[in-house]
């Protein structure tokens, strides 16, 4: 550390690779040891880097010089900041933060290390719930926006001069930063499994809509579900939406269970019909009995199965399956017999 701030007295600034040289020259140690060292500096928030004017951090700048060796790369030595913006900075974080710093965080290096730390946090944090609020009924795009374009603003320099600056500006953002993460932390920890309930009970129940229509008690609690997911902020209305989402439920099951009864009737209707064509298909073509067993008996498998479905989409895949395979049988039965009693 002393010899950069020297090279920075003597020459006004340092550049990497002319450094590492220097070093070299004057002490003893590897390539890789004084370029460990100076990543170290950089880590620690005593020093920062820069390329072509841009503050960069160590991870990005190790990214550039694998993939370009010879870009220049310069370091600063990062400035101290005013003790009272310092002491500002301190008390504004044990505010918000409810943490104990005030008398154990006198070095600007080491308090900018836990700011930054606090922002990644909220970033982390940030970033994992935005991949939620892209969905529709997800919350909390607005605030993610905002909140990841303030913490840009503070990381666009990463020394601790900028950094605890930074802070002091931007205070009034920062909490309103805070109590955002604070809400979606709550909200996408505590409430996600049933708020995903909830979103996917929309498309449901908007499937059997006309028969929800015939309650008004039901058709209500179904346009007060759908208002409370489609608010902005609907933080708060978590448990008011799930007593509605069950009351709809009951209903919506009642009406399930009869479509699914109903189709189950029509499809085993329909295969009854198809396994007395095939029966008639083998007779007329003189099928031997192996066949007749495999084709009769697959078909009157998919009947059993469609009989103990749980749902139409199971009977509707089953339907499929037998349609399927009858037209397999059929043309299979036709290829192996060329001539039919019929014609005989």
């Amino acid at each position: 550390m002393y010899s950069i701030k020297r090279q920075i007295e003597t020459h006004g600034q340092v550049v990497l690779d002319e450094f590492v040289q220097y070093v070299k020259d004057r002490f003893e140690g590897s390539e890789f040891a004084i370029l460990q060292n100076i990543f170290w500096l950089a880590q620690e928030l005593k020093i920062h880097f820069r390329i072509n004017k841009q503050s960069l951090d160590p991870y990005h700048v190790k990214k550039i010089l694998l993939e370009n060796p010879d870009q220049q790369v310069e370091i600063f030595t990062n400035k101290s900041v005013d003790d009272f913006v310092f002491q500002c900075t301190k008390h504004f974080y044990q505010k918000f933060s409810g943490k104990n710093i005030i008398d154990t965080y006198d070095d600007q290096y080491e308090f900018s290390r836990i700011l930054a730390e606090e922002i990644r946090h909220w970033e982390s944090c940030l970033n994992t719930y935005k991949s939620f609020a892209k969905k529709p009924f997800f919350p909390g795009k607005e605030q993610i926006d905002r909140g990841l374009s303030l913490i840009q603003t503070i990381f666009a320099k990463l020394d601790p001069f900028s950094l605890i600056n930074a802070f002091y500006v931007s205070r009034d953002p920062i909490l309103e930063l805070v109590d955002d993460v604070k809400t979606l932390s709550e909200f996408y920890t505590r409430h996600l499994d049933r708020w995903v309930i909830l979103t996917k009970s929309i498309e449901a129940f908007t499937k059997n809509l006309p028969e929800l229509k015939n309650k008004s008690d039901i058709i209500t609690a179904f346009n007060k579900l759908k208002q409370i997911l489609s608010t902005s902020q609907p933080y708060d209305r978590v448990e008011d939406a799930w007593e509605l989402y069950k009351k709809i439920k009951i209903h919506n099951d009642i009406i399930v269970k009869n479509k699914t009864e109903q189709y189950r009737i029509e499809v085993l209707t329909m295969l009854e019909h198809m396994i007395e064509k095939m029966k008639n298909h083998l007779e007329v073509y003189k099928a031997g009995p192996d066949l007749r067993n495999k084709f009769l008996y697959s078909l009157r498998m998919i009947s059993k199965n469609i009989r103990i479905a749980k749902d139409i989409e199971t009977i509707n895949q089953l339907k499929s399956d037998a349609k399927e395979k009858f037209d397999i049988y059929w043309e299979e039965v036709e290829h192996n017999f060329r001539t039919p009693d019929l014609y005989t």
